[in-house]
């Protein structure tokens, strides 16, 4: 009795494999955009570490900037491995994400300390922010260690 109807179970089934298509589709788009753009930005880097080596400018300063772009580099990276994941059919993991969190977070803090190191902000003005960050670097990193030491789902096969 719950059975779908007959005409419309081809129709059904052929809407899902196109939208299948379409998603996959956009995210081999996507993966496509952010590999460029981490090559991109991994360019970028590499003239900012030469330029580096010339420059007037602190060296505290081009430092935090690398290793700002660095960073950035490694959440693109980060993120297009997930796509890659997806399109592979492959159940996501929360991992990758908390590690691109945990990039970004690390970024702010460089931002944040490069700031102060400057004169840019005071050091009374950065600290609430900092110690909220640092709090969040834990939580991200505790994350990370459950996960890792959870044991890992089997995904074989139910028979029935």
């Amino acid at each position: 009795m719950d059975e779908p109807h007959p005409e419309i179970a081809p129709f059904v089934k052929n809407s899902v494999r196109i939208l299948v298509w379409c998603e996959r589709a956009i995210f081999f788009i996507i993966g496509l955009m952010l590999f460029v753009a981490a090559l991109a930005l991994l360019g970028h880097a590499a003239i900012m570490l030469f330029a580096m080596f010339g420059s007037s400018r602190s060296p505290e300063t081009f430092g935090a900037e690398f290793l700002d772009v660095i960073l950035l580099v490694l959440m693109i990276v980060e993120l297009a491995y997930t796509v890659m994941l997806s399109l592979r059919g492959a159940v996501l993991l929360a991992e990758p994400f908390l590690i691109v969190g945990l990039i970004g977070v690390i970024r702010r803090m460089l931002v944040v300390t490069v700031g102060d190191a400057s004169g840019k902000t005071s050091p009374a003005e950065s600290t609430p922010e900092l110690i909220v960050l640092a709090g969040i670097v834990l939580v991200f990193v505790g994350s990370i260690m459950m996960l890792r030491t959870k044991s890992k789902p089997s995904f074989e096969k139910l028979e029935l």
